[in-house]
């Protein structure tokens, strides 16, 4: 009776680990751990542009930003992969692909221009941390000045709190923190960014890796 018991509850434990494989293969986004094949040699020149941005990251931030979808438009009206608004995009968007046009839908474009403003961005995070005028990871700073502005960054003296800021832009730096190492296989130079990361601690709500519930497709 003992050994038939047993031989049913492992049935059972089987069952239920069948049962988790299949819920969490279900819920878990496509893009997770590859990006699109079309993306790869653009994020790895795009990352050549300065030494503290890889192809991991910026891959993980256009993850973040549209999910790799080249046509995605938000609420906003910030445009292509790499969400750029049109007056942001005025400043840094460049013609990658030689085509004549800085395009904002395309991904040569799109990618290039934003490793070319992350590396700005970077640049003036490090300069501020190492000044003492702001306090924080700069890579950190970095990434919330792409989202919120540079300026909500320089004004809190570090990284942006209260409001919008609390809700969305922390939550941004810590979704493309958690979302980076997946990535890595991308980084022709192996784990290369150049400033030590903390440690980062991922709020459960973090988890579902976001949607695209505030974009609509072109």
């Amino acid at each position: 009776m003992l050994l038939l018991a047993m031989k049913r509850m492992l049935t059972v434990i089987g069952s239920l680990i069948v049962a988790l494989g299949t819920a969490l293969a279900l819920t878990a986004p496509a893009s997770a751990n590859t990006a699109p094949t079309e993306y790869v040699p653009w994020l790895q020149k795009s990352a050549q542009q300065c030494s503290g941005i890889t192809a991991s990251l910026l891959a993980a931030q256009i993850h973040a930003e549209s999910d790799f979808r080249k046509n995605a438009v938000s609420r906003s009206n910030a445009q292509g992969p790499a969400q750029f608004i049109p007056s942001t995009w005025a400043i840094w968007g460049v013609d990658a692909d030689g085509d004549g046009k800085a395009d904002p839908f395309s991904i040569p474009d799109a990618v290039t221009s934003q490793g070319r403003f992350m590396c700005h961005l970077l640049a003036e995070t490090t300069a501020g941390v190492n000044a003492g005028r702001l306090r924080g990871h700069p890579l950190d700073l970095a990434i919330a000045g792409y989202h919120a502005g540079l300026g909500a960054v320089t004004r809190a003296g570090g990284m942006p709190s209260g409001g919008k800021y609390t809700t969305e832009t922390q939550p941004y730096v810590q979704k493309i923190r958690m979302l980076e190492p997946s990535y890595r296989y991308l980084n022709t130079g192996g784990d290369s960014i150049g400033i030590p990361a903390p440690p980062l601690v991922i709020p459960e709500e973090l988890l579902d890796f976001g949607s695209l519930s505030s974009f609509s497709l072109n």
